[in-house]
């Protein structure tokens, strides 16, 4: 062959690489199945707790809880329900002697103040009738001692009062009297005076027995009903005493702040 040609041998790459970067290479292919691996576990553990929670099988399942025998616990409300008047009952019983209080403070209550017609129209739902006499009149107190149901949310509440006028000398307490007051009340809660004050009797008065007749208190109990009259005034009197069993009523005159003296009553134990 001619001295000036040159030749050219192909040597392969992969045999430039010594074999031993072979095993680095299978170590990176199993770390990575192991991690697929791993991965795939843990997507189907969470993908199979996940499922019971959205499965409408799982809730019908559980939903015969309550025993067989157990009471309904709620009715359909139908619309007449919710249109009906108060069904008879406490609530409605309490707001009529409530209204009836109000209106008979107000109705014989004259003071010349401006208002007092606005305040009965409202009550009654037309103007009251007559006019205000030339005297001052006040209500010192109204209470309710009976309320009857007549149905339809209608309630005829009995209430007892007593009034102060004023007089020429001064102010002067009147007795106490009975009127009974209907009142309509609303399915709300709202109420109206059907008419006016009807005068009725007051319940008459219990009949009782008469007590022990009054004795001198020992000087012990004498000063238990002083130390326990005196978170009412500081200084008190022993007036009498009456011993029923083994307990002892004792009266006593308290004087409070004002210098009046007051009779109360003071019940001592003698077992102390």
């Amino acid at each position: 062959m001619p001295v000036d040609e040159e030749h050219f041998e192909s040597i392969p790459w992969s045999s430039l690489i010594p074999q031993t970067q072979d095993r680095p290479w299978l170590v990176y292919v199993a770390a990575g199945a192991v991690v697929a691996l791993v991965v795939g576990i843990v997507a189907a553990r969470g993908l199979g707790t996940a499922a019971p929670s959205t499965d409408p099988v799982a809730t019908v399942a559980t939903a015969p809880l309550a025993p067989a025998d157990s009471p309904a616990t709620s009715q359909p409300i139908s619309e007449a329900d919710l249109r009906a008047e108060i069904q008879p009952g406490e609530s409605g019983s309490v707001t009529a002697a409530m209204r009836a209080e109000w209106f008979v403070t107000d109705y014989f209550t004259r003071d010349g103040a401006g208002g007092r017609d606005a305040e009965l129209a409202g009550a009654l739902g037309r103007p009251p009738p007559g006019t205000a006499p030339d005297v001052t009149t006040y209500v010192e107190w109204a209470r309710a001692w009976e309320t009857v149901n007549e149905g339809d949310g209608r309630y005829r509440v009995s209430v007892a009062f007593r009034a102060i006028t004023d007089m020429e000398a001064g102010f002067s307490r009147g007795l106490v009297h009975g009127v009974a007051v209907r009142v309509q009340v609303g399915a709300h809660g709202g109420t109206r005076v059907v008419d006016l004050p009807e005068p009725v009797e007051l319940p008459p008065s219990p009949t009782l027995a008469s007590g022990p007749e009054p004795e001198p208190v020992p000087v012990g109990i004498a000063d238990q009903a002083r130390a326990q009259a005196a978170s009412w005034g500081e200084t008190a009197t022993v007036l009498e005493g009456t011993r029923q069993a083994d307990v002892w009523r004792v009266l006593v005159g308290v004087a409070d702040e004002h210098g009046t003296v007051w009779p109360l009553t003071v019940w001592v134990d003698t077992d102390r």
